[in-house]
C-alpha cells in the first residue's frame, strides 16, 4: 500500500470537476483498457425456473350425472380424438328410467295434442265454450315445455339428437349410450375401464384441446415493478428465443419468504411444449439500456460510477444499475460518445480519493 501511495503521489495529474488528467504514458503504465458500452434493447431480468402450464380453458372434462357401467371403451390414454368420435359405450339404471319417463310424457303429449285439436274444432263451430279450448291448449303448452326439458336432460346424459328423435318418435328404449367427444384434442386422462362402474360427476375423460400454453415463473418483485399486464417481454430457453411474449397476469401478492411474485406469460402459437415441463428461462424486458462490464463499475461516494475517456484523461460518470448478469451490469441508458475504462478502474478511483469506507 505504501508503494502504491508513493507511485500515485509521483504522478503528474490534475483533478478538476471530477475529471482526471493523465498522459498516454501514464495510461499505458496503469494498463488501462477501453471498451464501448453495448447498447441493448432488452433489459435482463434474470434466470428463473419456468413451468409450462395448460390453461384451464383448454381442458375439457367428460362426466355423467348418474351412476353408470362401462360396456365398451373405445379409446386409450394420449390418443388424439376428433369431435364426434366415440369414447365409450355405457348404461345405467337412471338412463333407462329417464327414457321411460320421457316416453310416458311423449305419449301424454300426443294424447293432449289430439284432444286440443278436437276441442279447437268444436270451439270454432260453437259447440263447446272457448274456456275449455283455452284450458286444453294450456295443458298442451305445459306438455311441450316438459318435452323440451326432457330433451335437454337427455343431452346432459350424453344422448345425441338421433337417439332422442328415435325415443320420441318410435317410443323405443336405447339400452346404452355412446359417449362421444364434443371437442377435438388429445386425451390426457382416461379414468375408466370396461366393466367398471362410475360415480356421479367422476371425470371419465379429460381432453386437452389445441391452444396456446402458459409459462409461469416466480420473479423478484423489485425486478418486475415496471412490468405491466399486457406488455411483452423476451424469453430465452433451450434453443428458443421468443421476442414477443405477452404478460397475461402478475400476482398482486408478494411471497413473504423469498419476496417474489408469480408472473404468467402467454406462449406463441408455434411453440410446441409439453405441459408440466420445467426449464431454466432467461427473461428480458423491452427497455433500452447499456450493457457494461462489471470490471468497469466501481463505487464512489455511495454511487456507482464509470470513467469515460475524454481528450486528456477521464471523466467520472454516475450510472444507475437496473439489473445484472454474470459478467455485465445493465444500466439506465446514457448517451456515451466515447469509450469507458474496463480495467484498472480502482486506480482511477484512488486518484479521485476514496471517500467510501
Amino acid at each position: 500500500m505504501k508503494i502504491l501511495l508513493l507511485i500515485i503521489t509521483t504522478i503528474t495529474l490534475s483533478i478538476s470537476q471530477q475529471n482526471i488528467t493523465l498522459t498516454k504514458a501514464q495510461e499505458k503504465s496503469w494498463q488501462i483498457k477501453l471498451e464501448k458500452p453495448i447498447l441493448s434493447k432488452n433489459l435482463f431480468l434474470g434466470e428463473y425456473i419456468g413451468r409450462v402450464v395448460t390453461p384451464p380453458s383448454l381442458l375439457y372434462s367428460v362426466s355423467l350425472p348418474f351412476k353408470a357401467n362401462v360396456i365398451h371403451l373405445r379409446v386409450a390414454n394420449y390418443q388424439y380424438v376428433k369431435r364426434g368420435d366415440i369414447l365409450a359405450e355405457i348404461t345405467g339404471v337412471k338412463w333407462i328410467e329417464l327414457q321411460q319417463k320421457a316416453i310416458s310424457k311423449a305419449i301424454e303429449y300426443e294424447h293432449h295434442s289430439h284432444l286440443a285439436k278436437r276441442k279447437n274444432m268444436l270451439c270454432k263451430e260453437g259447440i263447446i265454450s272457448r274456456k275449455k279450448c283455452i284450458a286444453s291448449n294450456a295443458e298442451l303448452r305445459k306438455d311441450e315445455i316438459e318435452i323440451t326439458a326432457f330433451k335437454t336432460l337427455l343431452k346432459s346424459y350424453w344422448a345425441n339428437n338421433k337417439t332422442i328423435q328415435k325415443l320420441f318418435s318410435s317410443f323405443v328404449l336405447s339400452p346404452t349410450i355412446k359417449i362421444t367427444s364434443r371437442v377435438s384434442g388429445r386425451l390426457i386422462k382416461v379414468n375408466v375401464s370396461p366393466g367398471e362402474s362410475t360415480n356421479i360427476s367422476d371425470a371419465l375423460f379429460v381432453i386437452k384441446k389445441k391452444g396456446r400454453l402458459w409459462f409461469e415463473a416466480n420473479i423478484e418483485a423489485k425486478k418486475i415493478k415496471n412490468l405491466k399486464e399486457g406488455s411483452v417481454v423476451k424469453i430465452k430457453f433451450n434453443d428458443n428465443d421468443l421476442s414477443n411474449v405477452k404478460i397475461l397476469q402478475i400476482s398482486p401478492i408478494i411471497n413473504p419468504i423469498n419476496q417474489t411474485k408469480q408472473i404468467r406469460f402467454l406462449l406463441p402459437k408455434n411453440i410446441k411444449l409439453s405441459s408440466g415441463l420445467r426449464t431454466n428461462i432467461k427473461i428480458y424486458s423491452n427497455k433500452t439500456n447499456l450493457k457494461i462490464k462489471k470490471t468497469s463499475v466501481v463505487k464512489y461516494n455511495n454511487k456507482k460510477i464509470v470513467f469515460k475517456k475524454i481528450a486528456n484523461g477521464y471523466e467520472m460518470v454516475a450510472v444507475e444499475i437496473l439489473a445484472e448478469g454474470n459478467d455485465y451490469y445493465y444500466v439506465k441508458f446514457i448517451k456515451f460518445d466515447n469509450k469507458i475504462a474496463s480495467s484498472s478502474v480502482i486506480v482511477l478511483k484512488n486518484l479521485l480519493g476514496d471517500n467510501d469506507e
